[in-house]
């Protein structure tokens, strides 16, 4: 499996990034992300709104835990709903430094259930 994002057309760096960031947010080392990593995560910069914000629009299966595979998938969403690599580039260093989630144009949340 390793970082190959089929279909996806990213860059190797890209590629890279997007796991990455997946196993810094996964600080547990569960191979998922639940509700309580993003919390601690971005602590105190607005960690309800932007934990909500990311499991609206990455966890399609409504499981509150979010894969690997649903991570890789959302970022093509993003990727085939014509954002540039480098503005995603930009999106993930800007999680990595714990900014805030954001909502890409073109890319529609998952679903709308709100995380308690």
């Amino acid at each position: 499996m390793g970082s190959c994002i089929p279909r996806s057309n990213f860059s190797p760096e890209i590629k890279n990034l997007i796991v990455e960031i997946f196993n810094e947010i996964d600080s547990d080392g569960s191979k998922y992300i639940d509700i309580n990593e993003t919390l601690k995560f971005w602590n105190h910069n607005f960690a309800r709104v932007n934990s909500q914000a990311m499991f609206r629009a990455v966890d399609k299966d409504e499981n509150q835990r979010i894969d690997l595979k649903e991570w890789k998938t959302f970022w093509v969403k993003v990727k085939k709903s014509g954002h540039s690599d480098e503005d995603i580039k930009e999106e993930l260093l800007n999680i990595r430094n714990r900014g805030s989630w954001v909502q890409f144009a073109g890319v529609p949340d998952e679903h709308k259930a709100k995380i308690d």
